[in-house]
C-alpha cells in the first residue's frame, strides 16, 4: 500500500514538473522573441524583428485554448485560465498589426504594437503572478 501510495506522489510530481517544464519553455520561448523584437527596433534590424515574431507565436501557441492554459496554471490559478487567455488573443492580435506595419514600412505603428504586445503580457502576469 504503501508503494502504491509513492508511486501515484512521484507520478503527480513528474506530471506536475512536466507542465511547469511546457509552461517555462513557452514563457523563455516569448521571453527571447520579444527581445529580439525590441533589439532589431533599436538596432534597425528587420530580420531580427522578424525573427523575434515568429519566436513569440511559437510561445504564444500554448495560450491559445483554455483547457489547455488551465491544465498547465497551478491549482489556485486555474480560474484565471480566461485572462492568459485573453492576453495570448491580445499578443496574437498584436502581432499581426507588427507584421503588416513593417511590410508597409510604417515602423512607428509596428512599434506601437510591440508596446501592446508587451503590455498584454504584463497585464497576465500582474494578475496571474499577484504583480
Amino acid at each position: 500500500m504503501k508503494l502504491t501510495k509513492l508511486l501515484i506522489a512521484s507520478s503527480l510530481l513528474a506530471v506536475s514538473l512536466s507542465a511547469n517544464d511546457v509552461m517555462q519553455k513557452s514563457m523563455s520561448i516569448m521571453e527571447k522573441g520579444m527581445t529580439q523584437i525590441q533589439q532589431g527596433f533599436l538596432n534597425n534590424n528587420l530580420q531580427l524583428i522578424k525573427d523575434g515574431s515568429k519566436l513569440v507565436k511559437e510561445g504564444n501557441d500554448l495560450f491559445s485554448d483554455k483547457k489547455v492554459i488551465s491544465s498547465y496554471l497551478p491549482e489556485n490559478k486555474k480560474h484565471m485560465a480566461n485572462v492568459a487567455a485573453n492576453a495570448s488573443t491580445r499578443i496574437s492580435l498584436a502581432l499581426n498589426v507588427l507584421e503588416v506595419n513593417l511590410d508597409d514600412k510604417a515602423y512607428v505603428n509596428a512599434a506601437n504594437a510591440y508596446s501592446d504586445m508587451l503590455n498584454a503580457c504584463s497585464s497576465c502576469h500582474s494578475i496571474v503572478r499577484n504583480w
